[in-house]
């Protein structure tokens, strides 16, 4: 008997079977679809007449919502002549030409092992390569034959990780591990580690590859949302530590209990409890224009030698020469102080609260003040007030517009931001929902409509700590959207650059205002250990680097290009320019 291909020319076949036992899977015949066969792998079966292979396979299917199947399903594909070449004659030529199509799970496992025994060495190179277009199943087994065919060359690459054009720094003490590093000049950062439950941090000298000071402190905050807790601002080393229980049911609501400040030769300057709160946007009225989620006010803002630190309801104010609490501060209205203060040119400083802002002079007198009765997202320059369903107040003409999307029934409804606006040189950009942002002129009006928009961190669900999915650098704007693109447009919002990702965007961020460092998070069968994907772009949007790195833990870059990283005890170098130039001038 021949194959149903042979009999009809029939290239697919399927057939339902009822459950009658839970425990077993009905065992359908192959006979009378591939007639007699000659088996070279599970699931793909050969026609012993005509030599095509046949792709048969069975599953439970029925109501989605019931716990068991009601039928099991035998389907059966005959394989086209594009994914037969594999099939008929393995090598790596062939996975790497054919391995990105439709094959049985177990398929890549059964050719590999044909493939291992005359092609060893390509073999090799594809693992250390780390080969991205091969299924995940290819680079499991790959991953496992490496480590047992060549097992120091396996403990060798994952002991300096990926790439391999590295310097060793520094090397830390047996067990130690690094939580983060920190940039606090050009040739000096900043390493929190952790040993036997101690925390220290502990300064290093890039140049000189010493290390410069060590402090001990308290185990960072980690325990709740996910924000820097180790971070460079206006001159000073700040770190949060230990935490406040906000909730027994929601992590997210737990709260950093103390502030310290250092100055850069490691000397705490100060120590500061905190008071932090949530607010919850939970009104009626108000869910119609900010939207339901909880507002944290966890910034704070240095000015010349004065923090500005919100405490509860009120803004403390210390002056970090003489470590003393200088001022206390009531908000008009009770409103909480968002951490925001600005400077203006007349000398006034300006406070922007949860739902306002106001204004004080040098005697701490109250010298303007504007409360809303909604959260707004953002608050630009000329204090326009942005709403999370695309409302813009103007407080002080009283202006109000709003941003409405028309469907083809003539319906408008409003659009909902996703990600805080941005303000640069008199432009305002909103990225919206449905996919689309407005480029607006100073005066709000639609300079230009762009079909895409960035990562939602807006949302019912946010907690108003996010990553910031635009980055302004020089005169171009880089928007990230995860799991889905990576934009760049000029002033005029002109595209510049659009290519695709696949995975989330951890970190965006430039080193020096001219170039872009995008981070992805990696999950790559090649390796077991926690790693990140790591974008470079130039100023004209050109893709220079694109690595796998260790990570994110410890990755930071400095004003050169140096990047640095952890591999366990082990700091390394990595100098982004020179590798830039090791590519396009290979010797």
């Amino acid at each position: 008997m021949a194959c149903l291909f042979c009999q009809n020319g029939s290239k697919t076949f399927s057939r339902l079977e009822p459950i009658q036992e839970l425990s077993q899977t009905p065992n359908f015949p192959i006979h009378d679809i591939v007639g007699e066969t000659l088996n070279p792998y599970r699931e793909i079966y050969e026609c012993s007449e005509c030599h095509q292979y046949w792709w048969i396979r069975v599953k439970g299917t029925g109501d989605p919502r019931s716990t068991y199947p009601e039928y099991y399903e035998q389907t059966a594909e005959l394989i086209d002549d594009q994914r037969l070449e594999l099939i008929r004659n393995p090598s790596v030529d062939h996975l790497l030409r054919y391995g990105g199509f439709n094959y049985p799970y177990s398929f890549f496992t059964e050719v590999l092992e044909k493939i291992a025994v005359k092609e060893s060495d390509s073999l090799k190179q594809i693992f250390l390569k780390r080969t991205q277009n091969l299924p995940s199943s290819a680079k499991l087994w790959l991953r496992t034959w490496f480590q047992r065919e060549f097992p120091n060359e396996f403990l060798d690459e994952k002991t300096k990780g990926f790439p391999s054009e590295v310097s060793l720094l520094h090397t830390m003490r047996e067990g130690e591990s690094i939580l983060v590093t920190e940039w606090i000049s050009i040739d000096q950062f900043v390493i929190l580690s952790i040993l036997d439950d101690t925390y220290t941090l502990t300064a290093f000298h890039f140049i000189e590859k010493r290390i410069l000071w060590s402090q001990s402190v308290k185990r960072p905050f980690t325990e709740g949302l996910s924000i820097p807790y180790l971070f460079y601002q206006s001159g000073h080393l700040c770190y949060y530590q230990g935490f406040q229980k906000g909730s027994e049911y929601d992590s997210k609501l737990n709260r950093p209990n103390e502030l310290l400040l250092f100055d850069l030769n490691g000397n705490l300057k100060i120590s500061i409890p905190l008071a932090f709160r949530c607010y919850e946007v939970l009104s009626t009225e108000e869910r119609d224009v900010s939207e339901y989620r909880v507002v944290h006010n966890f910034s704070f803002t240095i000015i010349d030698e004065t923090l500005y630190l919100p405490h509860g309801n009120q803004i403390h104010i210390y002056n970090l020469k003489s470590k003393q609490l200088i001022q206390t501060l009531k908000s008009p209205n009770g409103d909480a102080f968002s951490g925001k203060t600005f400077l203006t040119e007349t000398g006034i400083i300006l406070f922007h609260t949860l739902k306002g802002v106001f204004a004080i002079n040098n005697d701490c007198e109250i010298v303007f003040q504007y409360s809303s009765k909604f959260h707004p997202v953002f608050i630009d320059s000329k204090l326009n007030f942005y709403y999370y369903y695309a409302i813009v107040d103007n407080i002080q003409t009283g202006e109000q517009k709003r941003f409405l999307k028309t469907h083809d029934s003539g319906i408008k409804l409003p659009f909902e931001i996703t990600s805080p606006p941005l303000e640069f040189k008199n432009r305002i950009l909103i990225p919206f929902v449905w996919d689309k942002s407005y480029l607006l002129d100073d005066k709000l009006n639609i300079m230009k409509e762009l079909d895409f928009t960035c990562t939602d961190t807006l949302g019912p669900h946010s907690f108003a700590v996010t990553k910031s999915p635009i980055l302004i650098v020089e005169d171009k704007l880089v928007f990230t959207n995860d799991y889905h693109s990576i934009q760049m447009i000029d002033e005029m919002g002109n595209e510049i650059i659009h290519f695709p990702i696949q995975s989330e965007v951890i970190k965006l961020f430039s080193f020096d205002g001219k170039h872009t460092v995008i981070t992805l998070s990696c999950f790559d069968e090649y390796s077991e250990e926690n790693q990140i994907e790591l974008i470079l772009l130039a100023e004209n949007g050109e893709q220079l680097l694109r690595k796998i790195f260790p990570g994110p833990e410890g990755l930071s870059v400095n004003f050169d290009g140096f990047l640095i990283f952890m591999q366990q005890n082990l700091i390394y170098s990595y100098d982004l320019f020179q590798e830039i130039e090791r590519i396009k001038n290979p010797k």
